[in-house]
């Protein structure tokens, strides 16, 4: 399949392709995913960072931002669910851990999730 760069037009075919290409990897990730309540992962790969690094050069602020959204945006790309946690020890930096499933799991995941935040909470006291 052709690569498409980013801000390119995009011809009706190849828009066409791509969809069908996204159905496809849907169908097979729901597939593997369909023996799991949840998955678990880390809402974003890295520890936020000051936000005047961000301010100061456009590059760091497009090569963070690609970075924060990195992990949503599978989840987002395979049109399945997810939530957040913060997960971080008392004292230490915001972290996330994101819970996610596939699509239509919303109860099951707000379940987990509740079970999870209520472990988190025990073991930070």
């Amino acid at each position: 399949m052709t690569r498409i760069r980013r801000g390119e037009a995009i011809d009706a075919v190849t828009l066409a392709a791509l969809h069908l290409a996204r159905r496809d990897w849907i169908t097979r990730v729901q597939a593997r995913l369909q023996s799991f309540d949840v998955v678990l992962s880390p809402t974003v790969p890295i520890e936020a960072p000051a936000i005047a690094d961000l301010v100061a050069s456009d590059d760091e602020f497009f090569r963070v931002n690609a970075l924060l959204l990195r992990n949503p945006s599978v989840v987002n790309l395979f049109d399945g669910c997810a939530i957040s946690l913060p997960c971080q020890a008392p004292g230490d930096l915001p972290v996330g851990l994101m819970l996610w499933a596939g699509n239509g799991a919303d109860d099951e995941l707000l379940d987990c999730a509740l079970a999870v935040e209520t472990a988190l909470a025990q073991a930070n006291a």
